[in-house]
């Protein structure tokens, strides 16, 4: 049994929205607590929202910044639904297909049933025929309209959906922002680099992919994987710029040395 939950970022310039899973073994909601208290806020009435402006509220870059170490400490996968914007009404129906395929190419059937949370904001049209059609009553158990502000996993999947939106974002020629790095990060010299380069430092390693590197021809290891085939779900109603972007972004990722 493990804990999925979904919440979604929405873009409307670009058309598009993207959907995130966070997947751990254990319930993440307590740990999130724990980082809200630290950073001086109130469990249950304040949460991490990725929509606050950051630079004019500090104990809101404090949070994100725990919940991102929260991810990584956790061991929790990621994986991601796309959807054209004005297809918002089917944002629930493709999460449940999303859904399906990383719970059967990640072989994640087991004898309990995982508990599966959706943020209050997700749109179900028919929720309840789909689930059967794709037969995951018998895997899942489903908690729809959930308040973020009471189930602190859907915090995490909130920053996670926004991350990977900047990253799309960037692939389609919207976002082109540079942020500073150095010798926090063990350079020896401060440098300029793209922020999407930066968020998918510290989302690869997340990714939904396969249990081993592959071995090319000649023995040396190849660590580029496959993250398409485990992780993402593309809408067959987005047009072929977008599913492009998003299979150029997120269909495979480097998982070795990138300093």
């Amino acid at each position: 049994m493990g804990y999925f939950y979904f919440d979604e970022s929405i873009h409307e310039r670009a058309g598009f929205i993207l959907g995130a899973y966070v997947y751990s073994p254990d319930d993440l909601s307590p740990s999130v607590y724990a980082q809200i208290q630290a950073v001086g806020l109130r469990p249950g009435i304040d949460e991490f929202k990725s929509s606050t402006k950051m630079d004019k509220d500090p104990q809101q870059q404090l949070l994100r910044d725990k919940i991102r170490e929260l991810l990584w400490n956790a061991g929790a996968k990621v994986g991601l639904v796309v959807i054209p914007l004005q297809e918002r009404s089917r944002l629930g129906e493709e999460a449940l297909r999303g859904l399906e395929k990383i719970i059967r190419v990640n072989e994640l059937r087991g004898e309990r049933a995982h508990q599966v949370f959706f943020d209050e904001g997700i749109f179900f049209k028919d929720g309840p025929k789909i689930v059967n059609e794709l037969k995951l009553n018998d895997c899942c158990d489903f908690h729809f309209k959930q308040n973020s502000r009471l189930l602190g996993g859907l915090q995490i999947a909130d920053m996670v959906a926004h991350t990977m939106s900047v990253m799309l974002l960037e692939t389609l020629g919207i976002v082109n922002k540079e942020v500073r790095i150095g010798r926090d990060e063990g350079y020896r010299n401060n440098f300029d680099v793209n922020l999407g380069f930066v968020l998918w430092a510290s989302i690869r390693h997340h990714l939904f992919t396969m249990d081993r590197i592959a071995v090319v021809d000649d023995q040396i290891p190849s660590f580029m994987v496959d993250t398409g085939s485990y992780a993402v779900h593309i809408a067959d109603s987005c047009s072929s710029s977008l599913r492009d972007a998003v299979e150029k972004r997120f269909g495979e990722c480097h998982l070795g040395c990138i300093h």
